[in-house]
């Protein structure tokens, strides 16, 4: 899948597992640790696909604590190896996933004292002699301390305080001595590093003397002034010691908490050995255990005063005072580092897998995380929920077996990594810490550290490790484990790249079904700091630690509490912000709101509660939406509040963006941060009144949403906004079910008793560009400039009086259709009928007698397979559609095929060539495309709505750059089916998107990254239902439920065809998407290996621009991923624009509309019509036919002379066009044809002699492009109006 590095290729055989020698390195002593992810040596939000690299040096990885397990020739299998090869076999169903997770922690684990660590130990050492010979100072005032450090540094930065900074007058003294203790800790010292690829960090502890401090510097913010000012000296003094030659220093944030700033320290690019190493090193300050009073910092206790925030503001009673949780919470954890990290080598003592297993979860959190990862230019701040709090559930899994704790989900210190991992994985996909709280022991009532908050009690009872994390954090967690939780259960053999490597698990622009872009301007949204200063709503703030982390809880809790019923999950990533602004409240700082939609997203009312039942709650429902709020009665007989957002009619395109209409109005009402100008809709907006908060307020910041921008490339110049209402697949099908009844009247007077109508048209599947037009056939007003037909196959019930004859079964075809046409011309004289027989210069029986197929294309399949029989085109009456009606006859295909088998018994090859590709070709037109027609209706009616947005943006994507159509590079159905392919991969570690953004963006990735040459690409139309979560199951049946889709043995089926091919090496590059129904990808063919890496590179341009458009928040530069360079062709035939008949479906966001394409209808006074009449007013948008011929059915000139293009050059030159009224065709020479030939009378092409050269004994010749080129202007005479030659 997308970004998987070389670990699957070096599994490609199991041998690799016995032919690997594992050296035994001892334990490296185990020192203190810090609490935060980053200590642990993981950096959250860093790709593991990055950092594969062979050539890296080797580090200490799996089985460095084993001894060597090569065997000697002739030597037994021990009993131990065949254990864990059953375990694998029962616990992975397969051994594959275990050796790829081994060679992952052999690639990724870091320990200290290996060969690759050495110059890091030794720097390590270096800084641990700098600190403890660090000179102390006296103590001085808060602005004395502040003054000797800005002289110390030159000015080139001050003392890191924390929000509030210090008065000036504070009684407080500060000094700085020697770190007590200096120890290496975190995962580093456990053994439980991993390398990603922004590499690692490595964390030293030191210990502040307790002399520094006094008993009450736990109150407010006194502790973490002194901590700050220690940060800074230390920073200073590294400065001038030897250090500096080999690091930069610099401040940072532990776990972006403002109270701990901490020194960092970066190797210089000079200093290669370490820089390769691509680590960082950490200097953490701490306090002994007894330094400070731990019982006063309880969660329950107040630690800041109103008055120190605020002068003259009254505290009252100290225990009436609101709690400070996370304040204790960043206090006594600086107190018990060296307690937790004890707690853990102890674990790791009890557990020999323990420190494998802790590696795993971190891996997978940093592949899961959007921490620290970029939006197009701007970065994501580091989430709290880190490795170390996944380490220490881990811990507390492990414990609370052997100790006989808390009842549920328990691991053995028996079990190996990859049980642990799972184990883990299992319990945090169905726990809530927010519900179900947890304690390592018993010694502590929890009631204090919940209330109603998260919470995971550390083994001394004395911290909420969870403290400070969103709760949105926590349901993002637990999502995704309930992801990879079923991957493990039910797609073991194959879900390795979903749990480790997917780079989509962390996008965040791709794994969210809606991304909103937030300016908020943090001056007006959060209190004053100056002047009179509210108290009460600075302490919540301060609360949080950081000021940015303060409005982003703002905007999750309104958002959260208001959407609750249509979303399972909405986060709010901060924008990073640099270290100097820490504490500033900047004026625009974006926020980027993802959300993840439930099955009710697209509901057109929220329902409230009641008045009279719950006062309380309809008070709250009416301050979260205002005027929107309004009182109804529903058909229960209930009376409730409720939001409505719009109604019946309203199309599924416009229901899928109700979410996001919601975002942007509580988002303008509650913060006065206004929405892009089409997110809201008009009834949206009058019903918009301000919050109380709010009333006075300027506009302090801006929402962007992108969805409804990229949508616009969805439609056309024909259909404008008010028109999609009513223009939709929904009209479409309602028609063509009229047309079904209204034939299937016609039974008693045809000859045979009508079986089925089967629809095979993109338009009524959902996934046409855009929705059939319908045209008025009323005054005259019936014609267009192309009309599409929707291809309908009409089937009869059996008979056995069907000739035996080729061309007597076609003629009898076309008498069932002449006959077809007059009953219904009889029964609806409203209606135009017409019977066509389009050969193009061709009768039936061409090619099947000669064995030469005219119109055959270059990829060896046949265009316009409908035009190669007779029809009858019906241009219905209600609904304004034209239907083209071809009859399916069941014996032609017995028949074809039988005359085959005679011709190849007969031996004559062309004939039963020909008749072959005539049966193939029947078999697509009749069989292949009503089942594939079936498959996409399905997915797109039943399971998954977004899917036909996703196939309609799909495919304008690739008519843009010129690569949709059989005849020029990937068919129709190719596209749907990638399209299909997002929607009903299980295993691909992210659920079915629910909107049409995230499911192009999501197509584009697996276009830019697939390796088709390696892996099977399927599609199991099966699964379809399995990403649509099922509301009543409970957490732990959702991991455990069967899943819907292909069986083991089917998969199978279709995995052996596929290496069955690799084998021969008939697999190249080229994108080859297969079903069950298709597993030789012989229905639609392959796209070759020049339009696959094509594609590749214009979906990373595209994903490119994308994740520009949503970091900056602007669409400006949303029209390039939808055009395509023109400079890499070799020539570009510009077309005249008189001559495109489909020139109308182009999209309105790249072509103004000029004079010549006003409606050609009079105005129309809708209030005065009857209904029926007022429903085909707004069919304005109707022109003549180009060329004066009036009812032109499927008449497009420009594809003609492409599909003779390609019939004449084939094998020369490569065409190019937008099949959707583009004006430019343009042509790529082949360069294998380009060389010089020997000369021949059986040439393909206009050749020239080369003067003076020969190819053998033979003159060489070589194409004459020139001439070329002006044969092909001569074929084109009336449709091309210029050639530009670029070579």
């Amino acid at each position: 899948m997308a970004g998987r590095s070389a670990i699957k290729r070096k599994h490609a055989s199991t041998e690799l597992a016995t032919q690997k020698k594992h050296s035994r390195k001892s334990e490296h002593e185990a020192v203190e640790h810090s609490d935060s992810d980053e200590s642990m040596g993981v950096s959250d939000g860093e790709d593991m696909s990055d950092h594969m690299d062979e050539d890296e040096p080797k580090l200490a990885g799996e089985n460095s604590t084993a001894k060597s397990t090569e065997r000697r020739p002739g030597q037994t299998v021990t009993n131990a190896e065949i254990m864990a090869l059953n375990e694998a076999s029962l616990l992975f169903k397969t051994n594959l996933f275990k050796l790829q997770v081994d060679e992952l922690l052999n690639e990724t684990m870091v320990t200290s004292g290996s060969k690759a660590t050495r110059d890091l130990d030794a720097a390590l050492k270096q800084i641990r002699d700098v600190l403890v010979a660090m000179e102390s100072t006296k103590e001085m005032s808060v602005e004395a301390a502040v003054n000797h450090v800005r002289k110390l540094s030159k000015s080139k930065f001050s003392v890191p305080f924390p929000d509030p900074a210090p008065p000036a007058d504070l009684p407080i003294k500060m000094a700085f001595d020697a770190p007590e203790v200096v120890n290496i800790v975190g995962s580093y010292a456990l053994g439980m590093a991993v390398r990603t690829g922004q590499g690692f960090s490595v964390d030293m502890m030191a210990q502040m003397p307790a002399s520094l401090f006094q008993e009450r510097d736990h109150l407010n913010f006194r502790y973490f002034y002194k901590r700050a000012f220690f940060v800074a000296m230390v920073r200073v003094l590294l400065q001038k010691s030897a250090v500096q030659d080999a690091f930069d220093v610099d401040f940072d944030l532990l776990r972006s908490d403002t109270r701990l700033p901490i020194v960092v320290l970066r190797p210089k690019p000079d200093m290669r050995r370490l820089a390769k190493l691509n680590c960082s090193i950490r200097i953490i300050p701490t306090i002994a255990p007894d330094t400070l009073p731990l019982k006063r910092l309880a969660p329950g206790r107040n630690h800041v005063r109103f008055s120190f925030l605020a002068r003259g503001a009254s505290d009252g009673e100290v225990d009436e005072l609101p709690p400070t949780p996370q304040y204790n919470a960043a206090l006594v954890s600086d107190a018990l580092l060296t307690t937790h990290i004890t707690y853990l080598h102890e674990t790791k003592d009890l557990c020999a897998e323990f420190a494998r297993a802790a590696a795993l979860l971190r891996i997978w959190h940093s592949q899961h995380s959007s921490s620290g990862r970029s939006v197009g230019s701007q970065h994501l701040m580091r989430s709290r929920m880190n490795g170390f709090i996944l380490t220490m559930v881990l811990a507390w899994l492990v414990r609370s077996a052997n100790s006989g704790g808390v009842s549920g989900a328990r691991l053995s210190t028996a079990m190996t990594a990859h049980q642990l991992f799972k184990g883990t994985i299992e319990f945090l996909a169905i726990h809530d810490f927010a519900s179900l709280p947890a304690q390592f022991s018993n010694s502590v009532d929890i009631v204090e550290f919940a209330q109603g908050r998260a919470a995971l009690v550390d083994p001394t009872a004395s911290v909420n490790l969870l403290a400070g994390v969103a709760p949105w954090e926590l349901t993002e967690l637990r999502m995704q484990a309930q992801r990879t939780a079923r991957d493990l259960n039910h797609h073991s053999a194959s879900c390795f790249d979903s749990v480790f490597l997917s780079t989509a698990l962390s996008d965040v622009v791709s794994k969210y079904d809606h991304i909103l872009r937030v300016e908020v301007d943090l001056e007006v949204l959060l209190t004053t700091r100056v002047g009179d200063i509210d108290a009460q709503k600075r302490f919540y703030e301060l609360e949080h630690g950081h000021p940015i982390i303060a409005a982003q809880s703002r905007i999750s809790k309104v958002l959260n509490s208001a959407l609750a019923h249509y979303t399972r999950l909405i986060s709010v990533h901060a924008a990073s912000s640099i270290f100097d602004n820490r504490t500033k409240l900047t004026r625009r700082h974006v926020f980027f709101i993802g959300v993840v939609a439930n099955s009710e997203s697209r509901r057109l009312v929220d329902l409230g509660p009641s008045p009279d039942a719950e006062p309380q709650e309809a008070a709250r429902f009416r301050a979260l939406w205002g005027r929107k709020a309004e009182l109804r009665r529903f058909r229960d007989g209930s009376i409730r509040l409720a939001t409505v957002w719009g109604t019946n009619k309203m199309p599924q395109e416009k229901r899928a963006f109700i979410v996001p209409r919601m975002m942007a109005f509580l988002l303008q009402r509650h913060f006065a941060i206004y929405a892009q100008p089409d997110i809201l809709l008009p009834e949206d907006k009058s019903a918009l009144d301000m919050s109380p908060q709010m009333e006075s307020a300027d506009p302090m910041g801006a929402v962007f949403e992108l969805g409804q921008s990229i949508n616009e490339f969805a439609s056309t110049r024909d259909l404008s906004a008010s028109d999609t209402d009513r223009v939709t697949f929904e009209a479409a099908l309602i028609g063509f079910d009229g047309l079904q009844k209204e034939i299937k009247g016609l039974e008693d007077k045809l000859p045979l008793r009508v079986l089925a109508l089967h629809p095979v048209a993109p338009g009524l599947r959902y996934s046409s560009l855009a929705p059939p037009k319908p045209l008025s056939v009323e005054h005259g007003n019936g014609d267009d400039a192309y009309i599409e037909p929707l291809h309908v196959l009409l089937e009869f019930t059996s008979s056995t009086k069907w000739p035996d004859d080729i061309a007597a079964l076609h003629k009898v075809k076309t008498a069932f259709l002449l006959r077809v046409a007059e009953c219904y011309r009889e029964a609806h004289p409203a209606a135009q009928v017409d019977v066509c027989n389009r050969f193009f210069g061709y009768s039936a029986a061409d090619g099947l007698l000669t064995g030469i197929s005219p119109t055959q294309l270059a990829s060896g399949m046949d265009d316009f397979d409908y035009e190669r029989d007779s029809f009858v085109d019906i241009r219905h009456a209600q609904s304004g559609l034209t239907f083209r009606i071809s009859l399916l006859c069941s014996p032609e295909g017995a028949l074809l095929e039988r005359k085959v088998q005679e011709m190849k018994r007969a031996k004559l090859t062309p004939q039963a060539d020909a008749l072959e590709s005539a049966y193939r070709r029947w078999t697509r037109t009749n069989q292949w495309r009503a089942m594939h027609h079936r498959q996409i209706l399905d997915l797109c009616q039943r399971h998954h709505p977004a899917a036909s947005l996703t196939i309609r943006l799909l495919k304008r994507w690739l008519s843009r750059h010129m690569l949709l159509g059989q005849s020029v590079g990937v068919p129709e159905e190719v596209a749907e089916l990638i399209a299909a392919r997002i929607f009903t991969d299980s295993w691909n570690g992210l659920a079915a998107p629910k909107s049409g953004l995230t499911g192009f963006i999501r197509c584009l990735q697996l276009l830019a990254d697939w390796r088709w040459k390696e892996d099977l690409c399927v599609v199991d139309f099966a699964a379809a239902s399995n990403g649509i979560e099922d509301q009543q199951q409970t957490r732990k049946e959702r991991i455990w439920a069967p899943t819907e889709g292909l069986a083991a043995n089917e998969y199978a089926v279709v995995q052996a065809k596929f290496d069955e091919r690799a084998k021969t090496s008939r697999i190249k590059d080229e994108l080859r998407i297969v079903t069950l129904e298709n597993p030789d990808a012989e229905w639609w063919g392959t796209v070759s290996v020049v339009l696959t890496r094509r594609l590749r590179s214009l979906a990373k341009a595209a994903l490119s621009v994308i994740h520009t458009s949503v970091g900056v928040g602007s669409d400006t530069d949303l029209p390039q991923v939808f055009t395509t360079p023109m400079s890499d062709y070799s020539f570009v035939l510009k077309l005249d624009k008189s001559v495109v008949c489909r020139q109308f479906d182009q999209p309105p966001s790249l072509v103004q509309p000029t004079h010549a394409e006003k409606p050609e209808t009079k105005e129309i006074f809708k209030n005065l019509l009857p209904d029926m009449q007022q429903a085909q007013a707004f069919r304005v948008k109707q022109h003549s036919n180009l060329f004066g011929q009036p009812n032109m059915v499927g008449f497009d000139p420009v594809s003609l002379f492409v599909r003779d293009l390609v019939n004449v050059y084939r094998d020369s030159i490569l065409f190019f066009y937008d099949m959707y009224g583009g004006r430019h065709i343009a042509g790529l020479w082949n360069p294998a044809f380009m060389k010089n030939s020997p000369f021949a009378a059986t040439l393909d092409a206009n050749m020239m002699p080369v003067p003076d050269e020969k190819v053998g004994s033979k003159p060489a010749v070589v194409v004459n492009k020139q001439a070329v080129i002006e044969e092909i202007i001569r074929l084109g005479e009336g449709l091309v109006e210029d050639c530009v030659v670029q070579e």
